[in-house]
């Protein structure tokens, strides 16, 4: 880090509207504007550059005055991707706090500007506690927000690959219930003010509780949000406008991961992730896993999506809870795919980074699959599965990813599959004694059906795959068509023959069921670009 030669600028104080804060400039022109009042902060914001850092003095800074913007404090400077203006608190151990006056009005910090860092100060008593607008590239790290009336942190308007981390959100809601989200991304379908592209943002190790809404929201239009290791409180959540749930998406290329939810008795919370498609064509390819959750009763579902196609995987909850409910949410058990380290079906930094903390052995973070990060294949994990895995990063080609699906036995020599198979192809394996042979049928519910007598929708589509003699392994595989529109799924042993006598049905056992899907690169475009 380059050494600050710092010395006092009476020219650079001046042209502050205040005129009498100190302002600290070092040898490269970068300002360090120290503020104590209301008026300088509002002065500071007002006069803000690239480079700046706008240091906050222990103390509360209070505004119910109409400024220009219905908010307490307000910035519409940027900064630069060189040179991020910073808002802190001088001491972090005593923060800064930014407030309105009523938790009925006003936002207590709005930012319409990009390439902003606000670290370590508080956001209290107002309508709204941080928005940004027209924000993209910005932070908002180590911050407290509480006591708002709506929700506590705002990311609208076009505002894009922001990180939210390290902040502790509760007490929002208390007004108005309904928009009382801790955490909100982007803007409903019905907004017409504000820009819906907020795309690739970032929550993480955020602590979230006692909001009246959804812990995390995210809305329509928005692309490859990422939430992970945040810890969500549900008590607070009153149920109201769909709020029913830790995480709402309704976006698409969500990440939900290695977060812990709470419910806390509350019977308002009837989901851990809410999937929901607002829009036709969004909801869609979310994935949620290495989640837990603590639901107090088996009779809740973790992730519920109707027409929302995403996945669901190694998501635990106690007690136990059903792990999906949705005709396109697929409950999967393993993810194969080389170079897909932490088996989540991308590929991306995140498994480089995965693989390089195992080698150094360093406490792994998730999930690290063997035979996903042995990228070489020589039975071993070491700095040439490294090297083999840059490769696969850098490639233009996609390898594809097997899903492996879980399945439940309904009946003897039945078995259900997940829902979410729609426009795939299931690979099925079936395993009895050598050399037998099976009478197989299967069959899946196409709610696009149309009866032209009585005008119903939907029938049960069924299938006879015939008498299938095993290898002499015992086995055989079975590829199984699915239209885009199935939901439910099934197949059925009708019979299980060796040479003319019956055996029974017991004896075949379905070993695994999956499909092939390309896997999604973000690693250049979205989750890798942190702050």
């Amino acid at each position: 880090m380059k050494k600050r030669f710092i010395f006092f600028s009476v020219i650079a104080a001046a042209a502050l509207m205040c005129g009498n804060i100190p302002i600290v400039v070092d040898a490269e022109g970068f300002r360090d504007v120290n503020v104590a009042t209301a008026d300088e902060l509002h002065a500071a914001l007002a006069d803000a550059k690239p480079g700046d850092r706008i240091v906050l003095a222990p103390g509360t800074y209070q505004n119910d005055v109409w400024k220009g913007n219905w908010a307490a404090f307000f910035s519409e400077a940027s900064g630069t991707a060189a040179l991020p203006i910073t808002i802190c608190s001088a001491d972090p151990e005593d923060p800064a706090v930014i407030c309105g006056v009523t938790q009925e009005n006003k936002i207590a910090l709005h930012i319409m500007g990009e390439y902003w860092n606000i670290e370590n100060i508080i956001a209290c008593e107002a309508g709204k506690g941080i928005v940004l607008d027209k924000a993209s590239h910005s932070t908002i790290t180590g911050c407290e927000v509480y006591n708002i009336g709506s929700e506590g942190i705002h990311l609208r308007d076009n505002t894009s690959r922001c990180l939210i981390e390290n902040c502790c959100v509760h007490d929002c809601g208390t007004v108005s219930p309904q928009y009382g989200e801790g955490i909100y991304i982007g803007s409903a379908k019905g907004t017409e003010e504000y820009g819906f592209d907020c795309h690739y943002n970032t929550v993480r190790n955020c602590r979230i509780s006692n909001v009246g809404a959804d812990c995390v929201d995210i809305k329509e239009y928005t692309l490859g949000t990422l939430v992970e290791d945040c810890t969500f409180d549900g008590s607070g959540i009153q149920g109201k406008n769909g709020a029913d749930s830790f995480v709402e998406v309704k976006g698409n290329d969500a990440i939900i991961r290695n977060n812990i939810g709470y419910r806390n008795g509350n019977d308002k919370v009837l989901y851990a992730v809410d999937l929901y498609m607002a829009v036709e064509g969004w909801g869609q390819n979310n994935r949620i896993y290495d989640n837990m959750f603590y639901m107090d009763t088996d009779e809740i579902t973790l992730v519920k999506g109707w027409n929302c196609a995403s996945y669901a995987f190694r998501n635990g909850s106690e007690p136990e809870c059903t792990a999906v409910t949705g005709n396109k949410v697929t409950d999967v058990l393993d993810i194969s795919m080389k170079g897909d380290v932490n088996a989540d079906g991308l590929l991306d930094k995140t498994d480089a980074e995965t693989l390089r903390d195992f080698l150094l052995a360093k406490p792994v973070h998730g999930c690290i699959s063997w035979k996903n990060a042995d990228v070489c294949e020589d039975g071993e994990l070491d700095v040439y599965d490294m090297c083999m895995l840059r490769r696969e990063l850098l490639s233009d080609e996609c390898p594809e990813a097997k899903y492996y699906v879980n399945y439940n036995m309904e009946d003897t020599g039945k078995w259900r599959f997940t829902d979410g198979l729609g426009g795939h192809t299931l690979h099925v394996k079936l395993k009895a004694a050598p050399d037998c042979v099976v009478d197989v049928g299967w069959g899946y519910w196409d709610p696009d059906f149309v009866n032209g007598e009585t005008g119903k929708t939907g029938k049960w589509i069924q299938f006879s795959l015939g008498k299938i003699e095993l290898n002499g392994a015992g086995e055989t595989e079975l590829e199984l068509e699915f239209p885009e529109s199935v939901t439910r799924a099934d197949l059925e042993i009708w019979n299980y023959l060796n040479g003319s006598e019956k055996q029974d049905k017991n004896g075949v056992s379905l070993v695994e069921a999956w499909f092939r899907s390309a896997p999604l690169f973000v690693g250049a475009s979205a989750q890798s670009e942190e702050k």
